[in-house]
């Protein structure tokens, strides 16, 4: 056994040794950055030996850390073991930090029609007249008063358990029921009327690659009563679908680590709503969720290496329906979580919720939907068809696998933009929580490119050009690639200022070349061209927080006139709603599903054809 003193949280561990650093600081509570899943590629969960055990240095650190850094104790936590005693110290840049989550969205009204309701039933006493059994006389005054033919098979044992007392307290009785299908009905709670009325309530559920956002919804009225995000904890094992997919299936309990690691921060948005609405958490009968298909097999604890390998092909497409609480969450105990129905190993839910909010009549004029996060999914309808697929792009628009790239969080800067006044040009950086800028996120990202673009320091085809006598001083060298200093050091808080390597920018090219040439595709099946969309759906915070001329300039948008383009915000959230509150959505959404036709763009000439051309920038 080894002890782990962890610096500045003043915390102190025991643990075995031989444990991967990466564990025992989780199991400390301290989570790590780990965007690349542990493989050392990123150098992003840099931890500090203070003292004791301290690891010699691996090659992957010699390639991220200076031969100062490593003197000094600085090693990256994914490469090591606990090997003896050690005090450790964690930097709040290591750290995961809350990003700028977009909870808020474009929504449609619809009609409340949830599958939970409650209903007052008179029920007569037994007497040596009636000698029907407490079950019989709850159906039968069901069926009677309501129209609703239960069956005994529809009550859970703890609603058996709790039936007796009910009847023997009073003899009108709340009961709470729920149902899709007709005829079909599930007995949640039964209690009697005079106990306090307790609301009936459901939470809707994104459950993103990098963020977890929950809705709770009052089901009696449709009203939100409160929302609450986080980051997905799943982060500490990759910031990406892939990283995770593998560590689930190459890490002894790595699946179940993913599962338990999602359950923990659902519970607890679940308290921290109903803290903000002063309810109680046995008060949710239902969660609807949505998400990519990997991520809805993750919560589900269901083996996903069928999507991690060609054909990638899910285990399951269909909606799912579990007790709650079998997967660990903390609502109702006979609580109910459904899933809204997939459509391919990389077109999940939320694309789903998305067409639903917003695509959801079949006939209507021609649109694109661009989903754009960690995973890109792209959405064309056209003569009541639809046609999908999702796009490689990879964390870049997050700031993942960036050099100094990080999440939409006070000191990342967010906006880049050429300013000129009296015939002199410099760039403008702006931060959000206008602090001194530690890195840069997504939007600040596209913006930088676009800006250096139109400097003529980027070319079309992605090299930076060093040449330039007005800008060469900006160039320097960092781990052996050519960078260019945004913002200087003295006006950052990084000691070689805010760069933008030249490795940047090609995960830049890769990601936008991706997005843009998986729409050209789908476009082409569809018969379309861009003149002929009327609108471009942007869902996300992608549409919210980024600069669409500077999206247009890199090439990741069409030339399209900007008013052509509908930012939606959280759509995938909304479209959990919709779900949440009516019934009649949730089988809309499974129709919309079938109608989904999935263009695979692995192998597909087209795909490849496009992404050669689009992963150049425009020439304007």
């Amino acid at each position: 056994m080894a002890s782990l003193r962890i610096e500045p949280d003043n915390l102190e561990i025991v643990v075995s040794e031989n444990t991967p650093l990466v564990k025992a600081l989780w199991q400390a509570g301290i989570s790590v950055e780990a965007p690349c899943g542990g493989f050392g590629i990123c150098g992003k969960c840099k931890v500090r030996f203070l003292s004791g055990c301290i690891p010699q240095p691996t090659a992957e650190e010699r390639k991220h850390l200076t031969d100062f850094d490593l003197r000094e104790g600085w090693r990256l936590t994914c490469q090591h073991r606990v090997e003896g005693d050690a005090t450790i110290f964690v930097p709040n840049e290591s750290k995961p930090s809350i990003a700028q989550i977009l909870t808020t969205a474009v929504e449609r009204e619809t009609d409340l029609q949830p599958a939970v309701k409650r209903f007052t039933v008179f029920v007569p006493p037994a007497s040596t007249r009636d000698e029907r059994s407490d079950v019989q006389r709850l159906l039968d005054a069901v069926q009677r008063q309501h129209g609703l033919s239960l069956s005994s098979s529809s009550l859970h044992l703890s609603v058996l358990r709790s039936l007796p007392a009910a009847l023997r307290q009073s003899q009108q009785i709340t009961l709470t029921v729920h149902s899709v299908e007709p005829g079909q009905f599930s007995v949640l709670s039964v209690e009697p009327e005079n106990e306090k009325v307790r609301p009936v309530l459901g939470i809707a559920f994104d459950i993103g690659t990098t963020t977890l956002v929950g809705y709770l919804i009052d089901l009696e009225t449709g009203k939100e009563l409160a929302c609450a995000v986080r980051l997905n904890p799943q982060i500490q094992f990759g910031d990406d679908v892939v990283s995770r997919l593998h560590y689930a299936l190459q890490q002894p309990n790595g699946l179940r680590q993913l599962q338990q690691a999602v359950v923990r921060g659902m519970n607890e948005i679940i308290a921290e709503c109903c803290q903000v609405a002063n309810v109680s958490p046995t008060d949710v009968y239902e969660l609807v969720c949505v998400g990519n298909t990997a991520m809805l097999h993750l919560l589900l604890g269901v083996n996903p290496e069928p999507i991690a390998l060609a054909p990638y092909v899910p285990v399951f497409n269909e909606p799912v329906t579990v007790e709650a609480w079998k997967l660990g969450l903390r609502v109702h105990p006979n609580g109910l979580l459904t899933t809204l129905p997939c459509v391919a190993g990389y077109i999940g839910a939320d694309t789903v919720a998305v067409v639903l909010s917003h695509l959801h009549e079949p006939e209507g004029e021609p649109i694109v939907a661009l989903d754009i996060g960690t995973n890109g999914e792209i959405v064309v309808r056209r003569q009541g068809q639809y046609w999908c697929a999702s796009a490689a792009a990879g964390p870049a628009f997050e700031g993942g696998r960036i050099y100094q790239g990080m999440r939409a969080e006070r000191g990342a800067i967010s906006q880049v933009s050429v300013e000129r006044v009296n015939g002199k040009v410099w760039l403008k950086a702006q931060t959000l929580g206008g602090i001194l800028p530690k890195g840069i996120c997504g939007s600040g990202l596209i913006d930088a490119v676009a800006a250096l673009i139109e400097l003529g320091v980027i070319d079309e085809t992605g090299r930076m050009n060093n040449d330039l006598p007005e800008w060469k001083e900006r160039f320097l060298s960092i781990n052996g690639q050519k960078a260019f200093q945004l913002v200087a050091p003295h006006l950052s808080e990084r000691s070689e200022g805010i760069v933008l390597s030249q490795r940047d920018v090609r995960e830049m090219q890769l990601a936008k070349g991706s997005i843009r040439a998986v729409a050209e595709v789908l476009l082409q099946v569809a018969g379309l061209q861009w003149d002929e969309v009327s609108r471009v759906i942007i869902s996300g915070a992608f549409g919210f927080f980024v600069n669409l001329r500077s999206a247009q300039r890199i090439g990741l948008l069409p030339p399209l006139p900007l008013e052509r383009f509908l930012p939606v915000g959280n759509a995938a959230g909304a479209g959990a709603k919709l779900a949440l509150r009516s019934i009649v959505e949730r089988k809309r959404a499974t129709e919309l599903a079938r109608k989904m036709t999935h263009v695979p763009m692995t192998g597909n000439p087209a795909y490849e054809e496009a992404l050669m051309e689009f992963i150049a920038f425009p020439t304007i």
